[in-house]
């Protein structure tokens, strides 16, 4: 009888040279990426390939992180895990050497595809065993806040790596030995992984495969929207128009082939519960101010005058807020603390990034001067990715074939849609801004022809100059929005059950059933509540439960009626006495005594509910 092994290494392997080994690969399948995205502009100078090939490859990559997921618990039970982690790392080193070596920008893109694909499947052999050590496979928030910040961090880390070691030595070479890398991996696998099965063999069947084309199909053209929409004068170029129907097309029709055949690539089931549809709201919000990176990346660029290392110097700031946000999220989750307020406080840090950055547009700017901006944006950008996907996946069953079809289209929404979106609408906006100060500026041009050393450097100033009104219009519209985002975090509910107040809790020493008393917010249906919360098995004596359900209708009545014969009582006072400061004096003469009035009766009626429940369990 073959034997099954969730681990991944040998048992010969010692636990410490076990943990190492965990954390060196997952560093290497972190860092290693096939495009870095401040060695674009080098790597279109050397091959001749477009700019705009390695944007859309770029994106190519997160959409292959998202096409294997659906299908790769299917991966685990058919294949080892040593055949396809060491199969992912030769794809990933294979794919990065293409990149590198690729003159036609096709193949380029396809490439990146590939490499997020065996990327994904790579990550996902570690994830189990990094669960097993922190110890996560029941409480999912540690995992989140470990792991999170740690990717984000390796991800900040690589691409500071890459764009330094390219000025030094080349950014081929920066390919070579990455891929170098994956290949030694790959070997150190096949010596230290064992040849057991995760599970038992499953089938390789049941795949939509026409489901997965159409799901790439819709995606890879909204990608080329993204990557060639400035290059092509987005709607008056054909391809990017066909681009649009393509993915609108294949969108609809992916959407209804998962809903009528029997086993889909995607599924839409947890779209059904609230919770989910809010967190994709607050996706949408985590966009808008994602796509400020942008805005940041133009007046470093522009204005600053920051070369590929010192922008990559910039974004290493990020790590203390990333760190940050780790650790309040673990405790934070330790605690079991309702996740809204540490929400809110990721939407806090990227606004106060926001206004920062709004006061700092300026012509000369110390680099030092946007170090605490840098923090605020890491802590947003890692608190958001924790908490949303906390709150997302709260109320989701944790059965595999539900949560993984479901993960994909909501990673792909978040770090991909929505950041491409707002990133590209934000460069559009800021264009257009531009031109209209640069007309606004005009004003100044026949000053600067009449002057007495006129020529392109006074003309330069007015295009920075126009550049920098462009931008703190653009921040503006954003801090506006993120006000109106404050405001609902604020004042969303986050799956608690409205109008109802838990007053007192009391365990049950016999059975540890809770009895809970609902407090004075008096609603229509309070009654029908107190009925549903007593369904649930808090009182289990069915004649108990008609006392109870007695004892809060008279409650309810009770406090009504107090409170709709004092305000009649206080208007006839008032009427007896004049002037304003009078009539002030007995309203506050008033208050304490209604209040005081109001703790006696929830005394008294609270007395009456614990006898019932004291005779319910002598009953018992």
């Amino acid at each position: 009888m073959e034997t099954y092994n969730k681990g991944l290494f040998h048992s010969w392997v010692p636990g410490i040279v076990y943990l190492l080994l965990i954390m060196l690969f997952t560093a290497v399948v972190l860092l290693i990426k096939p495009i870095n995205a401040a060695n674009i502009s080098l790597m279109a100078s050397s091959t001749g390939v477009m700019m705009e090939y390695y944007m859309w490859g770029n994106y190519a990559t997160i959409i292959g992180f998202s096409i294997v997921l659906p299908f790769i618990w299917r991966n685990k039970t058919r294949f080892r895990s040593k055949e396809l982690l060491i199969a992912s790392l030769v794809v990933m080193a294979v794919m990065s050497i293409v990149v590198t070596r690729a003159t036609i920008g096709e193949i380029v893109v396809a490439a990146c595809l590939i490499f997020g694909i065996a990327n994904m499947v790579a990550m996902v052999e570690m994830l189990l065993p990094i669960m097993g050590i922190l110890k996560a496979e029941n409480d999912k928030k540690i995992f989140y806040a470990v792991f999170y910040p740690i990717s984000i961090m390796m991800s900040q880390f690589g691409g500071y790596l890459a764009s330094s070691a390219s000025l030094t030595i080349g950014w081929e070479a920066v390919h070579y030995y990455g891929a170098a890398t994956l290949l030694l991996t790959a070997m150190l696998c096949v010596v230290v992984c064992h040849n057991q099965r995760f599970a038992r063999k499953m089938p390789y069947i049941y795949i939509d495969w026409l489901g997965v084309s159409l799901y790439i199909t819709a995606l890879m053209s909204l990608a080329y929207v993204y990557a060639f929409g400035k290059q092509q004068d987005w709607f008056q170029s054909q391809k990017i128009v066909w681009a649009v129907v393509m993915m609108i097309a294949s969108v609809m029709t992916l959407i209804t082939r998962q809903l009528t055949i029997k086993h889909p690539f995607l599924s839409f089931k947890i779209y059904k519960i609230a919770q989910v549809r809010y967190a994709l709201l607050f996706l949408v919000f985590q966009g808008i101010f994602m796509g400020v990176g942008s805005i940041m990346s133009i007046y470093t660029s522009a204005i600053l005058g920051y070369n590929w290392i010192t922008n990559g110097e910039l974004a290493l700031m990020t790590l203390p807020g990333i760190v940050l946000a780790g650790y309040v999220s673990f405790h934070w989750g330790k605690k079991k603390m309702p996740v809204k307020m540490y929400i809110f406080s990721g939407f806090a840090a990227y606004f106060l990034y926001t206004v920062m950055l709004y006061f700092m547009m300026t012509p000369g700017l110390n680099i030092a001067q946007l170090y605490l901006p840098q923090i605020l944006s890491g802590y947003g950008m890692c608190a958001l990715m924790i908490g949303v996907w906390i709150y997302q996946f709260d109320k989701v069953p944790p059965q595999m074939d539900i949560i993984l079809p479901s993960v994909a289209p909501v990673m792909v929404f978040r770090s991909f849609i929505m950041l491409g979106l707002f990133t590209t609408l934000y460069g559009w906006l800021q264009y257009k801004f531009q031109i209209q100060s640069v007309g606004d500026l005009a004003v100044y041009f026949d000053a600067i022809l009449m002057s007495h050393n006129p020529g392109a450097g006074a003309l330069r100033d007015v295009q920075l100059s126009a550049i920098l009104v462009a931008n703190k219009k653009l921040l503006g519209y954003i801090i506006i929005a993120g006000l109106g985002i404050l405001t609902f975090t604020l004042v969303h509910s986050f799956g608690k059950q409205k109008y109802i107040i838990a007053r007192y809790i009391y365990k049950s020493k016999q059975r540890d059933k809770n009895v809970v008393f609902i407090d004075d917010m008096i609603d229509q249906n309070m009654v029908q509540k107190v009925l549903n919360i007593l369904k649930k098995g808090t009182v289990e004596d069915y004649e108990m439960n008609k006392k109870l359900i007695a004892a809060y209708k008279r409650h309810f009545k009770e406090r009504h009626k107090e409170a709709t014969s004092q305000i009649p009582n206080l208007i006839k006072k008032l009427k007896q006495v004049d002037g304003f400061w009078n009539k002030v004096k007995v309203v506050f003469k008033y208050i304490p005594q209604s209040i005081k009035e109001s703790i006696e009766t929830v005394k008294r009626q609270n007395k009456e509910l614990r006898e019932i429940r004291r005779s319910k369990n002598n009953h018992s």
